[in-house]
């Protein structure tokens, strides 16, 4: 059920692919090749290995990834911006397996990875079963996006965010019940609101 104060999902809207393949048209890095702050202050607690990137846009988190060490693999819906990932991989001299992938189909290999990153994408619920059973045993997993409190306080709205892509308060809390949480925070920063998160998962 979606909060009355937000919009209800348009049936007429773009799929993703086509909305995000025209944002990342062009030269420009939409949001930098910088890596996530959050990412970057905290890699140290992820576990080394092989790892994957969950919608990575143009790279700049799975391109930092590599370059500290990580055999890292990237998925996103636009081929433009797998194009950008590889270029940017090129540009820093690392290695990254970049593929185009619609991730609503996604299965994930069965204990494939030592981490996995997702980063402002809200996925269908399932997913998180997915990387559940994506992660080896103690593996690692991080999350950082924007929450519903962020979409609210756009003003004018940002027109390159939804509701739909925003999480509501303690949502993620409920799709990580089977891992360990390392660390979580809701908070604003500036003038973002997000969730952030780093989980384990565990021999239960």
């Amino acid at each position: 059920m979606f909060d009355a104060k937000y919009p209800e999902p348009d049936p007429n809207k773009k799929p993703a692919k086509e909305v995000w393949e025209a944002r990342y048209a062009g030269d420009t890095y939409l949001f930098g090749k910088e890596p996530s702050a959050f990412l970057k202050s905290y890699v140290g607690s992820l576990r080394k290995g092989k790892a994957l990137d969950i919608a990575m846009g143009e790279g700049r988190n799975a391109v930092f990834l590599a370059q500290q060490g990580f055999q890292v693999a990237g998925l996103d819906c636009s081929p433009a911006a797998v194009e950008k990932a590889k270029k940017l991989a090129a540009e820093k001299n690392v290695q990254i397996e970049a593929k185009a992938q619609n991730l609503d189909f996604f299965l994930m290999p069965l204990m494939g990875y030592d981490t996995v990153i997702m980063a402002y994408f809200r996925p269908l619920s399932r997913f998180f079963n997915e990387i559940r059973r994506g992660l080896v045993t103690g593996g690692t997993f991080l999350l950082e996006a924007y929450t519903t409190e962020h979409y609210k306080k756009q003003s004018p709205p940002n027109p390159i965010l939804d509701y739909e892509e925003c999480y509501h308060p303690n949502e993620v809390l409920k799709h990580l019940k089977d891992l360990r949480v390392l660390y979580y925070k809701e908070m604003q920063e500036g003038n973002q609101h997000l969730v952030q998160v780093i989980a384990q998962k565990v021999n239960v």
